[in-house]
């Protein structure tokens, strides 16, 4: 990018920035979740450090906190405003780290750090003046604007019941002279108390978050407003004429002073040396957050030995002796290179967008769908467009938004294609879908997609059976379809490009494990539209199969699965319950559309599904071509299990004492139970174990009946 390019990505960048700290600080209505301005940020910080030369004044990256809205007073702070810089990877961490070390030219020095817990909220500065001898009255609250002057929110902050109106007499204040007593916080709205706001009020109106919600409350011109809100407050910081005139050493003894004073402080804080087990912490309260009242978007790392903070001072706008460690964004901004489209196992095809790398729920993104034609017309997406994109855990990557104010002024709308990227025949759009499909029943592409789907980890999961495995398979004729991989001989494999004499023997072991599959897997490796684990899973354990006993060898390297037909070559022979293909296709072919239709789970369009596929010919020759080759399924554990769950939801919230989640999840499924992630009026029974969240207290409102580990046994009893 050249001097004039990134003047001009710089001044878009900006406008974008102002415009969404606008709607996120002053309207309280955000566009895009906070990681998204976090995301245009870092680009603009990185854009001008390669430019210095480009950096304003005004830039968004010069200033501290938000903007002013003009309503409330605006009062200058007693003491500048800091705010922290963020750091989202451990390599990060140990830059930061690098730079303190180089500040003080030490390179082996050591540091302890207070970790707090980083809430969600806007933060506050009370101010508290001299009154007597040893007596400070609160006076006045100001937001942090930005960092010289605030909005004066007193008469809403006064409501907070926390915050006290004379701070509570200590032997500190009878020794300290200062007139202004100076302590910073962070105002929040608990979850309960946003979850009560927003029921009374329209789509248009509710608050995205508790920081958004908290933000409004405290801005509102009539304080009895604020005061329905339930705010609260967690103070930790101290200005520092305080601190030197009380001799404070340690971050530890400001917050033992601020809760001296009759403040409330965060006791989730600790010391920790070093860097070692940062990474640790933040996991930890990852996984800890969803059970937190409050919400938290990470921690803070703080140099606990103030004078080591005093040498370290401040940058213009940031202390450099701490940092805010942020949880990995699930959403990010980047660009897209280009749009392709992905031809799927059923033929259905998918928009991707390939974009500019970016880093999200811990991994670094490359391409994110773009579902179908009319996600694409909706969004209005287009080649070289500045995108939000989500991920969360083991989801797909998407698009979900555009910034069009960062769109280039020579982009043009994308043509969806008419033909298949891979056979190039037509595509079709059946009527009453959003998804084209090829209409090419050979397509290479297809019968590639459909092989990956079978061997994948949830349907037979062979190892060492890969993309380029089955793309050199295909090429040279040796499969034709997912069966034929049943078939792949010693000297077929010897063929394939770096296949030696080990590779080839552990592909044809994973194959021969693969032939005594579990029956879900094996519904599910079939790839019939509409069936996913979750229904492959239900059809496994509710349909009346026909099973028989069977002679299976055992392997060495079979764990949980059982392998080959037999009891020859000295391998040891085993008797188990099994289910014939043949008969499997009778089971299926003898069910009526009501009969599937009527399990709980399934529906009307998921049964029509299952028998327009079973009516195929083609794919009942499927079905014998993999008995040939040796393939029996085994029914799912628990299927003989009393199913004394049927039509029954469990949600589970907290740590149970000795079960795990997993444990709890089987044993409900294999009494014919349901298992969600979320409590509703549907909701049977909630499981609560330590540490439970919000889910228990959803749970007594709706009055759902909660019971605990010990209870739960007896139920399976």
């Amino acid at each position: 990018m050249n001097v004039s390019e990134a003047k001009q990505r710089i001044l878009a960048l900006r406008e974008e920035i102002l415009q969404r700290n606008h709607e996120y600080f002053v309207l309280n209505k955000p566009g895009v979740s906070e990681a998204v301005r976090d995301s245009l940020k870092q680009e603009l910080i990185k854009l001008e450090e390669e430019f210095p030369d480009l950096i304003t004044e005004d830039s968004p990256t010069q200033r501290v906190g938000s903007p002013l809205d003009g309503r409330l007073p605006k009062v200058a702070h007693i003491t500048q405003k800091e705010s922290l810089m963020d750091i989202f990877t451990p390599e990060g961490l140990l830059e930061w780290e690098d730079q303190m070390r180089r500040a003080l030219d030490s390179a082996d020095r050591e540091f302890e750090y207070v970790v707090e817990l980083k809430i969600d909220g806007l933060n506050i500065t009370l101010i508290y003046e001299r009154w007597g001898d040893d007596e400070y009255t609160f006076r006045r609250a100001l937001t942090r604007g930005n960092g010289r002057e605030g909005e004066d929110v007193t008469h809403a902050v006064k409501t907070i019941e926390a915050i006290p109106m004379k701070l509570r007499s200590s032997n500190l204040l009878k020794k300290v002279k200062t007139r202004f007593i100076e302590i910073s916080g962070e105002v929040y709205m608990p979850k309960v108390s946003l979850a009560k706001l927003n029921k009374g009020l329209s789509d248009d109106d509710k608050f995205a978050n508790p920081r958004n919600a908290a933000a409004g409350s405290v801005r509102q011109l009539d304080p009895a407003i604020a005061d329905k809100r339930d705010l609260e407050i967690f103070c930790y910081a101290l200005n520092s004429s305080l601190i030197e005139e009380a001799n404070l050493k340690s971050q530890e003894q400001i917050l033992e002073t601020i809760t001296d004073l009759g403040l409330p402080v965060n006791t989730e804080y600790h010391s920790n040396k070093g860097l070692s087990n940062a990474e640790k912490i933040l996991s930890k309260w990852k996984e800890k957050r969803d059970s937190l009242p409050y919400e938290i978007d990470g921690v803070v790392l703080k140099v606990n030995d103030l004078k080591t903070q005093h040498d370290l001072g401040s940058t213009a706008k940031a202390p450099r002796w701490a940092r805010a460690y942020k949880f990995e964004a699930e959403q990010g901004t980047t660009e897209i290179l280009d749009i392709e489209l992905q031809v799927g196992r059923t033929g259905a095809i998918t928009p991707v967008a390939l974009l500019t790398p970016v880093s999200l729920a811990g991994t670094t993104v490359t391409r994110a769908t773009l579902h179908n034609e009319d996600e694409i017309h909706r969004l209005d997406v287009r080649i070289g467009d500045t995108v939000v994109v989500q991920k969360a855990g083991d989801i797909i990557p998407e698009v979900v938004q555009v910034l069009p104010k960062l769109r280039k002024k020579d982009s043009a709308e994308f043509n969806y294609p008419d033909k298949c990227p891979s056979c190039d025949k037509p595509l079709k759009r059946p009527e009453g879908e959003v998804v084209h499909r090829c209409t090419n029943s050979d397509c290479s592409a297809v019968r590639q997609e459909r092989i990956e789907h079978v061997v994948s980890r949830y349907a037979f999961n062979m190892e060492g059976l890969g993309k380029e495995t089955i793309d050199q398979l295909l090429e040279k004729g040796l499969v034709v379809d997912s069966a034929d991989i049943f078939y792949l001989t010693e000297e077929d494999f010897s063929q394939l490009e770096l296949f030696k004499e080990k590779k080839v023997e552990n592909a044809l072991a994973s194959i021969d494990k693969a032939r005594c599959v579990p029956l879900d897997r094996f519904i599910f490796a079939l790839g019939i539209r509409h069936i996913g684990r979750e229904t492959a899973e239900i059809l496994a354990r509710r349909l009346p199969w026909e099973t028989e006993k069977l002679t299976v060898e055992e392997r060495e390297s079979a764990s949980s699965q059982q392998s080959l037909f037999g009891g020859s070559d000295g391998k040891k022979a085993k008797t188990i319950e099994a289910v014939r293909l043949a008969n499997f296709l009778k089971t299926l072919k003898s069910l009526a559309p009501e009969d599937l239709s009527a399990i709980e789970g399934i529906g009307g369009v998921v049964a029509e599904s299952i028998l327009e596929w079973v009516a195929d010919p083609d794919h009942r020759s499927l079905i014998h071509k993999f008995e040939n080759g040796g393939v029996v399924c085994l029914l799912p554990k628990g299927t003989t299990i009393k199913q004394i769950f049927t039509g029954k939801t469990f949600v589970i919230t907290g740590t149970l004492p000795s079960l795990s989640r997993e444990e709890v999840k089987s044993m409900i499924k294999d009494r014919g139970g349901k298992v969600s992630s979320s409590v509703s009026k549907q909701t049977d029974y909630v499981l609560v174990g330590e540490d439970a969240g919000s889910k228990a207290d959803k749970a007594k409102e709706l009055g759902v009946e909660m019971i605990e580990e010990e209870e739960f046994k007896g139920m399976l009893k």
